[in-house]
């Protein structure tokens, strides 16, 4: 299961906010809009960090 050349965190960062909530409303069960909702969290999260460290 370890792939060095793309690790979740790789394929995270690259996610915008706006493609993280497209996924949320495509899917198919709680759990997974549970998920992406934690994963857009973790975004806005990340943005707010920028700005106030500003």
């Amino acid at each position: 299961m370890e792939n060095k050349d793309n690790n979740l965190y790789d394929i995270f960062i690259k996610y915008s906010y706006s493609e993280l909530k497209d996924l949320f409303k495509k899917a198919k069960t709680k759990e997974e809009q549970d998920f992406y909702m934690a994963l857009s969290n973790l975004v806005l999260q990340k943005e707010q960090e920028k700005i106030i460290g500003q």
